[in-house]
């Protein structure tokens, strides 16, 4: 019964891609080509939305998949709305903040949950915080999330990937622990996504038939990785796994957008002004195919989840987790940085070659 569900979400979010696509080019939702951007045509961005309205759908079936329900659907519906205006009219970057903030104080006052507990990261004694330490600590968990998933939104595919990666690792833990409604939601979340995955890759209908993801898709995507990491760490005394776990599975998105804030911040701009220093922009500048590119990125999330799965199966002390997480992240910032400095001297020898000679 559950085999023959799962094929019909998934026929239902390939059904709507399509009906959505004719919709977003009637109506202009459409990424365009310019500088940073290389595709060519308009391309819908309706990869999100069909995900979305695929899993609201099994919810208003199936609401006791995830607790308070209601509140998520609430709060998503918010945020991929906020995402269909900035795809389509460019909404301002503190309007955006303040909405995403907006939804973070509505799943601590309705949804009952928040970070109170970081675990015994420092000590074998847990950390508990204080109410207002908690629901600062809280909202930018849950900002950060959306921030990060939006943020790697670069290469095709990549999105898609990282996100069917988190979600399985996720359902891992929540199936270890006997939770089978959220390990059900994940594998929803997989199944839903994979369509989009299939058009976006271009892997069946060719070109024509290409979508993106859109700011409604990763805002949706990084608000549910973060609803139910909230869930899997915070919310009863007998929780699916270790709050530090949680900075493995979406590892690889948390120290994109970490260093690309400390990078923007130490040029004098905007941690939000958009740029072309990701990763996966300066792997592009070294030549590295993007089909490589989504490999190995999605390869090293994939790795930094299992690392996350295989210390919490062991018992592996939540010091050691957030000594080695923290390591790793150093090691990200530095290979970056000498990434960028590579990528510069390329960029420079390739505009060299390229310019007209009298």
């Amino acid at each position: 019964m559950i085999f023959i569900e799962l094929i019909v979400i998934f026929l239902l979010s390939f059904i709507l891609i399509f009906i959505l696509r004719r919709i977003a080019k009637n109506v202009g939702l459409v990424d365009k080509p310019s500088l940073r951007k290389s595709h060519s045509g308009f391309i819908p961005l309706v990869g999100g939305i069909s995900i979305f309205l695929t899993l609201s759908m099994v919810l208003f079936l199936h609401p006791a998949l995830t607790i308070k329900y209601n509140v998520f659907l609430l709060c998503s519906s918010i945020l991929v709305l906020t995402g269909i205006l900035d795809d389509k009219n460019n909404i301002q970057v503190n309007i955006r903040l303040a909405i995403q903030i907006l939804v973070s104080i509505t799943v601590m006052k309705f949804g009952d949950i928040s970070i109170h507990n970081l675990g015994a990261i420092f000590s074998p004694k847990e950390l508990t915080l204080a109410p207002l330490v908690s629901n600062i600590v809280t909202i930018l968990a849950i900002v950060g999330a959306m921030n990060a998933f939006n943020m790697i939104d670069g290469v095709d595919g990549l999105l898609g990937g990282v996100t069917i990666v988190v979600f399985s690792a996720l359902g891992y833990l929540f199936w270890l622990n006997n939770n089978v409604e959220l390990y059900y939601f994940c594998s929803i979340m997989i199944i839903a996504v994979i369509p989009y995955l299939i058009l976006n890759l271009e892997f069946v209908f060719g070109e024509n038939s290409k979508v993106f993801m859109g700011d409604a898709g990763s805002l949706f995507i990084g608000f549910t990785v973060i609803w139910l990491l909230l869930h899997g760490t915070q919310l009863n005394s007998s929780p699916s796994f270790k709050p530090v776990t949680a900075l493995w599975l979406i590892a690889f998105p948390l120290m994109d957008m970490a260093t690309i804030i400390v990078s923007r911040i130490q040029n004098g701009r905007s941690p939000f002004q958009p740029d072309k220093q990701h990763l996966h922009h300066k792997l592009q500048v070294l030549g590295v195919p993007n089909q490589l590119i989504l490999l190995i990125l999605c390869g090293l999330s994939a790795f930094c989840a299992c690392i996350g799965i295989w210390s919490e199966i062991n018992d592996t002390s939540e010091v050691v987790m957030l000594f080695s997480f923290s390591s790793l992240f150093v090691v990200y910032f530095i290979l970056v940085s000498y990434l960028s400095h590579l990528s510069v001297f390329f960029a420079r020898l390739h505009s060299l070659s390229t310019s007209p000679t009298e």
